[in-house]
């Protein structure tokens, strides 16, 4: 009996124990609040549906309101930030196709509250191997960079491996260094006084991709110019689609190449401190696309080969059908110095990519030839660079529509007493074609890395420019590069004279020799440097070898004049003089 007393009360107290309490109103709501987590600040932020670009950042467009992503792994790392105008409504106030002078070279820091928008310092650099690591750390302190914008963070990503800014300001405002007021636009001539009209700008589309990401924006302003006194245009209306790229640089700089004052290439200058140099020494690094062999070995043995990236310029498909043809011509031109230093197909032009979905020609990832629909007689090439190294990023070429009204006056006034093909108002298929590839050639040299040689033309006899074996085997001038226009020299009845400069000239392949010969054998810049100062000394002495710089204040060296032909002035201008007052005396006969 005892013991089935005992069973039974082992079993109420079991029962007992797991009975369920009945739970609070308390209770309920905490169990209530487990099962559904807080909203984070992410979820917040991005809670409706709204437009987003994944790539080397995530991209919110967030009605209206753009927001970057940035992952952790992105802080610190350099990138370039720059803008291409893609539409305007007065392209008097600026040019299609046209880039803002200098891209900002920036890097995003951040701390536990805020992200910094900084410029990157670097024009003060050290030297590894004659520098103590206290003097590349006192360089260092006293080149900080500056903080160009400061954001606070919004949120973290799920997985806190990235933060988010509010950046619209950079995008949807006016960012002096990415005006769309080109400095390429007519209006430079006058006093410009701007207004940006918030209310009427916008984001527009974004995109984003493994190393850059792109963001278009409508930008609209009130401007008024003046001249002195004179109003000329009061609060007139500007609306320009801005495309603002920002591209990852690499994290290990191509080897710079130091120029010399004796060589026609684009500089970008440094301040040099080293305890091996007891100075502040000026150096600069030459502007250069990164061509590399693809085989070095079968490179050193003398053999051609293809460079491991290819400088690919993407034309137009704007351009008049006629002008096509000679734009690729042009560009293949520059193969044959490359082919002398090693390189096969080391540049080409290619159509616009119709199956990329990454292509877009106002992205700085590409360089493009651009057609401009304006009445203006000239022809650009201007570029970017990776400022810590000199290496070209980009590129552009922009010939706007009457460069061919340029180019058939140039031929007519200065050729027309000896080439009965120019005497009308239109030039011929074939002598258009030999003009718009000169041009065309011209400006790809900058892109290039190739500045002006302006004495270039006066390394050949007068006399010389008046004989047809000469002409026709060395042109009017050593180097494209060079304000050589036609032949002004030639006389009427000189026969079988070439009347244009050559296609490329020896100079010219001076000059590739000088940018782009691989040095592997070089341990730094420095060591390169002998090897390259070298090859300049060689040719001290030889006219054909001079550089002569472009005189814009003032007019010093009568041997680097612009338009100028022959190495005497006087002689070439009389026989210009001459020319002219033949041409004038047939005008009515010719031009009817």
């Amino acid at each position: 009996m005892i013991r089935k007393l005992l069973v039974l009360l082992l079993c109420l107290t079991a029962a007992t124990a797991t009975a369920k309490k009945p739970k609070s109103s308390a209770s309920k709501k905490a169990e209530s609040s487990a099962e559904k987590p807080k909203e984070s600040d992410y979820d917040k932020l991005f809670k409706e549906k709204h437009t987003v670009a994944d790539g080397m950042f995530r991209l919110h467009d967030g009605k209206g309101k753009l927001y970057f992503e940035i992952p952790d792994s992105l802080f610190g790392r350099e990138m370039l930030l720059g803008s291409t105008i893609s539409e305007v409504s007065d392209n008097a106030a600026a040019t299609t196709g046209s880039k803002s002078d200098y891209p900002l070279h920036v890097v995003f820091t951040r701390n536990d509250r805020s992200v910094q928008l900084r410029t990157v310092n670097c024009e003060n650099i050290t030297d590894e191997t004659g520098a103590s690591r206290a003097l590349a750390e006192a360089v260092k302190r006293n080149t900080a960079d500056p903080i160009l914008r400061n954001y606070k963070i919004e949120a973290w990503n799920r997985d806190s491996t990235a933060v988010v800014v509010n950046v619209t300001d950079l995008f949807v405002a006016d960012v002096e260094e990415m005006s769309p007021f080109s400095k390429y636009g007519l209006y430079t001539a006058f006093e410009l006084k701007k207004t940006f009209q918030k209310e009427r700008s916008m984001l527009g589309e974004i995109k984003a991709f493994s190393d850059n990401v792109v963001v278009r924006s409508t930008l609209s302003y009130i401007f008024t110019l003046t001249r002195g006194r004179t109003t000329l245009v009061k609060d007139q209306p500007l609306t320009a689609v801005m495309t603002r790229s920002l591209v990852l640089l690499p994290r290990e700089p191509y080897r710079p190449r130091i120029t010399d004052s004796r060589m026609s290439v684009f500089p970008t200058g440094k301040v040099l401190f080293s305890e091996r140099e007891q100075r502040a020494k000026v150096i600069y690094y030459a502007h250069r696309w990164r061509l590399e062999p693809s085989d070095m070995d079968a490179w050193k043995r003398g053999e051609r080969v293809a460079p491991k990236k290819q400088i690919v310029f993407y034309v137009d498909d704007g351009f008049p059908e006629m002008w096509k043809k000679h734009i690729f011509e042009a560009v293949d031109q520059w193969n044959e110095p490359f082919g002398r230093i090693g390189f096969k197909n080391a540049i080409a032009a290619k159509p616009y990519p119709k199956d990329d979905p990454e292509f877009d020609p106002d992205n700085l990832k590409y360089s493009c030839i651009r057609y401009v629909p304006a009445a203006v007689a000239n022809a650009m090439g201007p570029s970017w660079v990776d400022p810590r190294s000199g290496e070209s990023i980009n590129a552009s070429v922009l010939m706007y529509n009457d460069v061919v009204k340029l180019a058939a006056n140039w031929r007519f006034v200065q050729t027309a007493q000896v080439d009965e093909r120019v005497r009308g108002k239109e030039l011929p298929d074939d002598v258009f074609q030999e003009s718009l590839e000169y041009i065309l050639a011209h400006e790809v040299g900058h892109c290039l890395g190739l500045m002006h040689n302006m004495a270039a033309s006066s390394a050949f006899p007068v006399d010389s420019l008046r004989s047809a074996s000469f002409t026709q085997q060395h042109g009017t001038t050593p180097s494209i590069m060079d304000y050589a226009r036609f032949n002004y020299v030639a006389q009427p009845g000189d026969k079988g004279v070439k009347l244009t400069p050559p296609d490329l000239g020896p100079y010219d392949d001076y000059v590739i020799k000088y940018a782009y010969t691989p040095l592997p054998d070089k341990k730094d810049m420095f060591d390169e440097e002998k090897t390259i100062r070298g090859w300049i000394d060689e040719k001290v002495g030889d006219p054909i070898y001079r550089y002569g710089r472009q005189q814009v204040i003032a007019r010093y060296d009568p041997t680097a004049i612009e338009e100028d032909l022959g190495d005497d002035h006087i002689k070439a201008g009389d026989y210009g003089i001459g020319n002219l007052k033949y041409v004038l005396s047939h005008m009515e006969e010719w031009i009817t």
